[in-house]
């Protein structure tokens, strides 16, 4: 599925209107309906592409109950898993000083409490922790970081100082996504005041200006480092103790909740349709090649059998009518493959076409089967006059014009179906090629790659059996 550019070009323009924000949830609704109504999967498809159909599903659910995903992203120890924590109000996602202690996707459902905002109404808004971009050994887990991103809505992408080479490559490839993305400057208690100020300025005006928004960098400090405070008993002595500060959070609730109530319906509509148009993308390139596999066997299954019927069968022109009628039926086979039932007149018609564009093998083609046939009878003859006499020499004639004729036959109807299987494939056309060049290319391939030696060498075993 691709939104047509005059549809994605008025989504995009109207994110800021109110009046249009359910316009955008109906116009993507929609389309994901035309997808899984149009992907149009035979029982073995439906089964080899279920995970694939499953996330379209996913998202047109995801569409109905108006969630909106928010993904944290950053290297370890930048405190991704604290930010969400003070977000949620409570300690949900998992928080330690091991190196990649999030290993993998997590999500909860994050309940804003008294800040809801009239905008986001109805909406249900996902927290979600990914594993750290910096893993080490973590190619796995930053496949899940990869998808979390590719999945987002929003992407929090938390950092703890000045950015890093790595941090500000993460960033540039995030942005890539098209996704709205906040920098979350987190740990900021750890600075004085001065200093933190001048980092803050530096990744505005230096590190981000060209990715990010001044708007969208916040500071926070999420999970204040404790400190040592004296507490005095009611009989006058004292005790030290460790006291942890309320977190700093605000400012980014705050900001996630601005844009959500601005453009969360259209962002979610138009995250929506992206995804849905990559997994589109690879539910038809994973239909096509398990189509093709399946014509590949097909194809060969048949010219095996239209070569062994030729070469089998004693009776002149009947022989050679027989493979013709084994090619009309692989092409009604290979139709229905791929989708596109062909009646037999259809096939016939197919066929000829084809025969006509390979030219001179077309004729040769039938002529070695009319002359193999003429000589296979003239043995047999030679045969009934000599008595018997003849018979071990005509026998091994006989087998060197069947093979001949049945190598033949194999040939063109190798060829003919994968004529065949590229017409289908382009919706029952040739494409500018032309047929004839299509045919040509096929039979040039077939004689690079041995096709022909192969295919003598399942007919002899045919032939024998």
């Amino acid at each position: 599925m691709t939104l047509p550019a005059e549809e994605l070009t008025s989504l995009l323009n109207t994110l800021e209107q109110e009046a249009t924000r359910e316009d955008a949830v109906a116009m993507a609704r929609s389309s994901l309906e035309s997808t899984l109504d149009g992907l149009n999967l035979s029982p073995e498809e439906s089964g080899a592409l279920a995970g694939e159909v499953a996330q379209l599903r996913g998202l047109f659910r995801k569409l109905e109950a108006n969630t909106i995903e928010i993904a944290a992203f950053g290297m370890v120890s930048r405190g991704k898993s604290s930010v969400l924590n003070a977000l949620m109000g409570r300690d949900v996602f998992q928080v330690g000083a091991t190196h990649g202690t999030t290993v993998s996707r997590v999500e909860e459902e994050w309940h804003r409490g008294p800040d809801d905002r009239p905008g986001l109404d109805g909406a249900k808004l996902i927290l979600v922790d990914t594993p750290g971009i910096d893993e080490v050994g973590g190619e796995g887990r930053e496949t899940l970081a990869i998808d979390a991103a590719r999945r987002a809505d929003i992407i929090l992408f938390i950092v703890s100082g000045d950015l890093q080479r790595r941090e500000l490559e993460a960033l540039s490839a995030l942005r890539d996504v098209q996704k709205p993305i906040i920098l979350v400057f987190n740990q900021i208690d750890r600075y004085p005041d001065v200093d933190r100020d001048a980092i803050h300025a530096k990744i505005i005006d230096e590190r981000v200006a060209h990715l990010i928004r001044p708007d969208d960098v916040v500071m926070t400090s999420a999970r204040p480092d404790p400190y040592q405070v004296k507490i005095i008993r009611d009989d006058g002595t004292a005790e030290i103790a460790w006291e942890r500060p309320a977190p700093v959070i605000e400012p980014l609730k705050a900001r996630i909740l601005d844009v959500l109530e601005r453009e969360g319906k259209a962002l979610v509509a138009l995250n929506t349709l992206l995804i849905a148009g990559d997994l589109h993308s690879e539910i038809v390139a994973r239909k096509v090649r398990i189509r093709d596999e399946a014509a590949n066997q097909m194809i060969w299954n048949f010219s095996v059998a239209t070569g062994a019927a030729v070469g089998l069968n004693p009776i002149p022109i009947a022989d050679v009518a027989g493979g013709l009628v084994l090619d009309v039926g692989m092409i009604v086979a290979l139709g229905r493959v791929y989708g596109l039932p062909l009646t037999k007149r259809t096939a016939a018609s197919l066929v000829r076409d084809m025969m006509l564009a390979l030219g001179a093998m077309g004729a040769v083609g039938i002529a070695t089967r009319l002359l193999a046939s003429g000589m296979r009878s003239s043995l047999a003859g030679v045969t009934i006059l000599s008595g018997g006499l003849a018979a071990p020499l005509t026998a091994l004639g006989y087998a060197a014009f069947s093979l001949a004729q049945a190598g033949t036959a194999a040939t063109t109807s190798y060829v003919l179906g994968h004529g065949a299987k590229t017409y289908l494939r382009q919706g029952c056309q040739w494409g500018p090629r032309g047929i004839k060049t299509v045919i040509q290319e096929i039979l040039a391939q077939a004689t690079a790659d041995s096709v022909v030696d192969r295919l003598k060498v399942d007919l002899k075993k045919k032939l024998k059996s």
